[in-house]
């Protein structure tokens, strides 16, 4: 495996991958919150052992800003096994990894992934960055948070290169009206996605990546560490106040006092022609 540098190519450039069976665009905006999205029209690059649950469309497409892997000589032979990122990179990818940290997500495979698993990341990733998707709904003596099937689709297509079908999400059951044994959710009925309301947490962690390597499959592998906010500071700065946070390099992020340092980890991830991520298996390690 090589090590990678990541760098910005203008019109014309493009990402060469391998092992992939078909893409798909999601349009996402960019909302305020913990760990905001980076990108608008996010082509994603499907690979060929998709979970059992989720099946890819093709859609082709091309991105003027394309960021493209380029293996140097130098950072081929490094022996200290860092990446060269630049400053945009390492924020990109810190940013992408800490909506999964800051959620406190467990380890996923995507060949073992199911609706339900993508489903529970899309509910609290929409709750602590786009508050505006999700409402409140009364179903006999229980109040549901719920979102639109709409939206569910395009953040699975943008955080994990699959598209939820209408039989996966069929299959959910209805919303109960009263308590019980059931689990708090998925549900689905009229055309949203609900989860038993709860409120309070905290969602203080982040991810930094430490290194990366290029499998030369069409997929990164990213070494990082999560990282705990001082729950003062976080309350201080608030969600937004943590993007800072998201610039740091491995090195800064080890001296910062504010950051106590909670598990490390290792992401696969794939590269879409735009260059953006998606996440294909996500290890930590206490």
């Amino acid at each position: 495996m090589k090590k990678i540098k990541l760098c910005a190519l203008g019109m014309g450039a493009c990402l060469m991958l391998s092992g992939f069976t078909g893409c798909f665009n999601s349009n996402p905006t960019s909302p305020t919150g913990s760990a905001p999205e980076t990108s608008a029209d996010v082509s994603v690059t499907s690979d060929s052992t998709s979970a059992p649950s989720v099946s890819a469309e093709v859609v082709e497409s091309s991105d003027d800003n394309a960021v493209v892997i380029e293996s140097s000589e130098s950072s081929q032979n490094a022996d200290n096994g860092d990446t060269d990122f630049d400053a945009g990179r390492q924020e990109y990818a810190n940013t992408f990894l800490s909506n999964f940290a800051e959620q406190y997500f467990y380890d996923y495979e995507r060949n073992d992934g199911s609706a339900e698993r993508v489903l529970d990341f899309v509910h609290i990733y929409l709750k602590i960055n786009s508050r505006d998707s999700v409402s409140y709904s009364k179903n006999g003596e229980l109040t549901f948070e719920t979102f639109t099937l709409e939206k569910a689709q395009s953040v699975a297509a943008k955080y994990f290169g699959l598209q939820l079908t209408d039989d996966q999400i069929s299959s959910l059951s209805a919303p109960p009206t009263s308590y019980g044994d059931q689990p708090a959710g998925p549900f689905y009925a009229d055309s949203k996605i609900w989860y038993e309301a709860g409120d309070g947490e905290s969602y203080n962690s982040l991810a930094i990546v430490d290194s990366a390597v290029n499998n030369s499959d069409g997929t990164i592998t990213l070494n990082f560490t999560v990282y705990a906010l001082d729950l003062d500071t976080y309350w201080a700065v608030g969600n937004q106040g943590m993007t800072r946070y998201y610039k740091m390099t491995a090195e800064e992020a080890a001296k910062d006092k504010a950051l106590t340092k909670s598990r490390t980890g290792t992401a696969v991830v794939g590269v879409a022609q735009s260059g953006n991520y998606y996440l294909i298996s996500y290890k930590t390690v206490y």
